[in-house]
């Protein structure tokens, strides 16, 4: 089964070249990643947005409806995109059916992010998946994403967060529901993150409890300071 999925890997980064067709709609194009219609259906979170949680917003504000009062662990999370088509539909098919090349265009979206805001970070972790989420899927796309920003900013990555226990799908549950769901499943697996600056990196935040909990838990082993970045943000914004 696995070479019939790397297979139809190669087939679909073929049919879906950034150098021949459209990323999320196939339609022929000569340059870029997307024609002009997906294109225009991308929304970056730019101006707007919670200067906490980084999610849109209507204006500029401290803390936004998603994150007041929840999300106090991490310091500051910024994200590239609102999480909805095509957009979306490019992250569900980077995350679950092995599209690991579109990493390369959104390590790269990262990393402008990241200078824009004038982050600075001592290394970069990641959120784990389980041993045996891991064997299923074959890889961990947030760390895809971690590895190559760290390229691109001659940053370290270090691999210090583990999860030592599966968790119930978190599709419908509440914030409150998803942090008792996943307590206790984070460990921390170095105790070297004392007084250090990290850089902790996802594919979506969604109600930013998972990022919330690991977050936490860097911060119980002294960690000074840590900043969340994401691709995507789920936001109560109609666009």
């Amino acid at each position: 089964m696995k070479i019939f999925s790397k297979l139809s890997n190669l087939i679909t980064r073929f049919q879906f070249n950034d150098r021949w067709t459209c990323n999320a709609c196939g339609k022929e194009i000569f340059e870029g990643y997307f024609c002009k219609d997906c294109n225009d259906k991308i929304v970056e979170i730019k101006e707007n947005k919670c200067k906490h949680c980084g999610r849109l917003s209507i204006s500029n504000v401290d803390y936004c409806d998603s994150c007041i009062e929840k999300n106090l662990s991490f310091d500051t999370a910024r994200s590239v995109f609102l999480y909805k088509e095509p957009i979306s539909y490019l992250i569900q098919n980077f995350k679950y059916n092995n599209l690991r090349y579109l990493g390369d265009y959104f390590s790269s979206k990262m990393i402008e992010i990241y200078n824009l805001e004038n982050f600075t970070c001592d290394f970069i972790t990641f959120v784990p998946m389980t041993d045996k989420r891991i064997r299923k899927r074959e890889y961990n796309q947030a760390e895809i994403l971690a590895r190559k920003v760290a390229k691109g900013l001659n940053l370290e990555v270090k691999d210090i967060i583990s999860k030592v226990r599966e968790t119930e799908h978190q599709a419908k549950l509440s914030f409150k529901e998803r942090t008792q769901n996943l307590k206790g499943a984070f460990k921390v697996k170095k105790a070297d993150v004392l007084g250090k600056e990290v850089l902790l990196i996802d594919d979506v935040l969604t109600t930013g409890s998972t990022v919330e909990t690991i977050s936490s838990e860097l911060k119980k082993k002294g960690a000074k300071k840590v900043i969340v970045l994401t691709l995507a943000s789920v936001s109560k914004i109609k666009t």
